[in-house]
C-alpha cells in the first residue's frame, strides 16, 4: 500500500465522520429517522442500489463468475427477483407506509395489529441483519487488513466506530448521502477495474478468445434436483 492508498482510505473516513457532524442537527425523530422527507430519486436510488450492492458484491461476485467451480454469470439469475420485488415494493408497500405518516415498517406493524407484533417482527429483523452484518463487515475487514497489513480486530473495530459514529450522529441524512458516495466510488471501481483488466488482457478480443464459454451463461433452466445445478433458475 503506497501514500495514495493512505490519503484515499483516511479521506474517505473523515468524510464520513463529517457527514455525520454536517447533518447532525436533527429537531425532530422525522428529521432523524427519515430525513425529514427531504430526499429525491436520485439519492434515494443510489442509496437503494448502494445498499443492494455494497462493497462485499466487488469481491464476492467476482469470485463466484470467474473462481467458483460451477459459477459464472448464472449467479445473475438471483438478480432477476430484485427488480420484480422492488416494483412491489414501489406500487403495493410504500404508499400506505407513506401515507401512514409512520417513521417506520414497525410503528405500522403496532398500529395495524398490537405491540407484541411489532417487537416480534422488529427482533427477528435485527438477529437476522445482524448475522448480514457481520458477514459485512469481516468481508471488509479481509480486505482492509491484506491491503493496510494490520489485524482484522483492528479494521472491524475501526469501521464498526466510524460507522456508529457518523450514521448516531447525522442519522438519515448522513446515512443515504454517505451510500451516494459509496455508490459513486463503486461505479468509479467497476469502470478502473474493467479498464484495466482489459488492457492487462490485451484487450476484448483477448478477453473473448481465452474466456471459458460455461461461465456466459445467466439463465439456466433446469428445477435444481440435479448436483451442479444448485443455480438454475427455478431454484433460484
Amino acid at each position: 500500500m503506497n501514500l495514495l492508498d493512505i490519503i484515499i482510505i483516511i479521506v474517505y473516513a473523515v468524510g464520513l465522520l463529517g457527514l455525520g457532524y454536517f447533518f447532525k442537527n436533527n429537531e425532530t425523530k422525522e428529521d432523524y429517522f427519515l430525513g425529514g422527507r427531504s430526499f429525491g430519486w436520485f439519492e434515494m436510488g443510489l442509496s437503494t442500489m448502494a445498499s443492494q450492492l455494497s462493497a462485499i458484491s466487488f469481491i464476492s461476485a467476482a469470485a463466484f463468475v470467474g473462481l467458483k467451480a460451477n459459477g459464472g454469470f448464472q449467479w445473475l439469475t438471483f438478480e432477476l427477483a430484485v427488480p420484480l420485488a422492488m416494483i412491489f415494493l414501489i406500487v403495493v408497500l410504500i404508499p400506505p407506509l407513506y401515507n401512514a405518516g409512520v417513521v417506520s415498517i414497525y410503528e405500522f406493524l403496532e398500529k395495524r395489529f398490537d405491540k407484541s407484533t411489532r417487537i416480534l417482527i422488529s427482533l427477528v429483523f435485527q438477529i437476522s441483519r445482524s448475522f448480514a452484518t457481520g458477514i459485512m463487515i469481516y468481508t471488509v475487514a479481509i480486505v482492509l487488513s491484506a491491503v493496510m497489513g494490520i489485524p482484522n480486530w483492528q479494521t472491524i473495530l475501526l469501521a464498526g466506530i466510524i460507522t456508529i459514529i457518523y450514521s448516531y450522529q447525522g442519522g438519515m441524512k448522513a446515512v443515504v448521502w454517505g451510500d451516494v458516495i459509496q455508490m459513486l466510488i463503486l461505479f468509479a471501481g467497476i469502470v478502473i477495474c474493467t479498464l484495466y483488466g482489459l488492457h492487462h488482457l490485451g484487450g476484448w478480443d483477448a478477453l473473448l478468445v481465452d474466456v471459458d464459454r460455461s461461465r456466459l451463461n445467466v439463465v439456466d433452466m433446469n428445477w435444481g434436483l440435479n448436483e451442479g445445478e444448485e443455480f438454475g433458475m427455478w431454484p433460484m
